[in-house]
């Protein structure tokens, strides 16, 4: 049996170093087994810009032609057109090679089901991983010829987004945008053509060696050019995206970083004045102003654990309108129920066209709560369960919730500490009325964990 490194299995994607942890064999042993789980008869298949996304690709792609079924040679792709086009052609799943937002050493596999249905944790991917590393490994099924389908999916899938939309939704806006040299440079100035939208470009030539930043706009130290940008070209608003696409982020007319929570918020408020009653998904880690916002709004707030995974699964089982993360994922109903970062910065720049004022303007009425993200190394991850238990104790008088990690929640401020799902880390966060009193449980909290 073939090694594969078991730490390379995440729980919302296959991802590792390239080619120590993750490579062209295993990549081939993957894709074998993914057919076999789905039992596909068609699968999708498209790669990122990276340098080692090419030759994975091809392994991958020798693999499921060995099992006799029609691929959807899609080749270069964010991960929202591939998951458009499992969608368009009602293929059985897919994959794309792709680390997303990691530095250019990494590289992966995202996995998909059919309407493309993440495979992730408590959805297939245990099934991969038992296959792979503790079963005899998935064999040649091949039965009848392999059959390539090529298209002009690149055209679908612009027309698709840009045919939402009408130029005059976007006129007077100026907005500066940082692919991160990522996918999205591909992409972006053929929507932005076919919609008059008037565009500042930064980075946006492919190039998976990452040479000016790492293509994650989660972190703010990733938005500091283009807010120096959105500064110097006086822009009215500035957006990011990740590696792979299917991450969006902000910052303002002012060159300042946007907590996704407030982009959640101004969605919210603009989606129930025209869809009242619709269900909407917010991060088990976001300020408690998305809650706030969605109820007042006459809006159903659903709470989800951290992980694009299971928001993909919860927001299709609850025919929510749309979710977004903390982390810049935005799921739309619209988009078949996955994430679709350009067309989530398309709504959010006409939201602000339309209302006439400065995005910080628009942000100001959600900004009443005090929080901090403070991350733990924590590489002892069998122990985890006995340090929660252990601070339960001491917050038993708080409204308690085990979704992830433990949530403890007071009149006037909450916290949540779980396990990261990517990193050797805790999660801490913390939020409050007053920045005197985050301070205060702030180092509360943090001294219980280091205890």
């Amino acid at each position: 049996m073939a090694k594969i490194d078991p730490s390379i299995f995440k729980a919302y994607d296959i991802r590792g170093i390239y080619p120590d942890e993750i490579n062209e064999k295993a990549a081939y042993l993957i894709a074998k087994a993914l057919v076999k789980i789905l039992k596909a008869k068609s699968i999708v298949l498209a790669r990122d810009m990276r340098p080692s996304s090419e030759p994975l690709y091809r392994a991958v792609l020798r693999s499921l032609k060995e099992e006799g079924i029609k691929i959807y040679d899609v080749g270069l792709a964010t991960t929202p057109m591939y998951m458009y086009v499992i969608n368009f052609e009602k293929a059985d799943g897919g994959i794309i090679v792709t680390a997303s937002h990691n530095p250019a050493k990494y590289n992966g596999l995202r996995l998909e089901g059919k309407m493309a249905a993440s495979i992730g944790e408590g959805s297939g991917m245990e099934e991969i991983k038992e296959i792979l590393l503790y079963k005899t490994q998935p064999r040649n099924l091949r039965s009848r010829p392999s059959e390539i389908i090529k298209k002009d999916y690149f055209k679908k899938y612009v027309d698709f987004l840009a045919g939402k939309f009408l130029p005059e939704d976007f006129y007077g806006l100026t907005i500066a945008v940082d692919a991160g040299n990522g996918m999205t440079g591909m992409i972006l100035p053929e929507i932005f053509k076919k919609l008059q939208i008037n565009y500042l470009p930064l980075y946006f030539g492919l190039d998976g060696t990452f040479p000016h930043h790492d293509a994650d706009p989660s972190r703010p130290e990733n938005l500091r050019d283009l807010g120096d940008f959105v500064i110097e070209r006086e822009a009215d608003v500035g957006i990011a995206f990740d590696g792979d696409g299917d991450r969006v982020g902000f910052v303002d007319e002012a060159g300042e970083p946007i907590d996704m929570d407030y982009i959640s918020s101004i969605l919210a408020e603009w989606t129930l004045k025209k869809q009242p009653g619709e269900k909407i998904l917010y991060d088990l880690s976001s300020s408690k102003i998305v809650r706030e916002t969605i109820g007042q709004n006459g809006g159903k707030a659903i709470i989800c654990r951290t992980g694009h995974s299971f928001f993909r699964k919860l927001i299709r089982e609850e025919s929510a309108y749309f979710g977004c993360e903390k982390s810049g994922h935005c799921m739309l109903k619209e988009f078949f129920y996955v994430e679709a970062a350009i067309l989530t910065a398309l709504h959010v720049m006409k939201i602000i066209n339309q209302s006439g004022k400065k995005i910080s303007d628009l942000l100001a009425p959600f900004k009443k709560y005090f929080s901090v993200f403070t991350p733990i190394d924590f590489k002892n991850r069998d122990k985890f369960g006995a340090l929660i238990e252990k601070i339960e104790k001491e917050y038993l008088d708080a409204k308690l919730s085990h979704l992830d990690g433990l949530t403890a929640e007071y009149p006037d401020w909450w916290f949540n500490v779980r396990l990261s799902n990517t990193e050797p880390i805790i999660r801490l966060r913390v939020e409050a009325d007053t920045p005197e009193l985050l301070k205060k449980k702030q180092r509360e909290i943090l001294k219980k964990l280091q205890d």
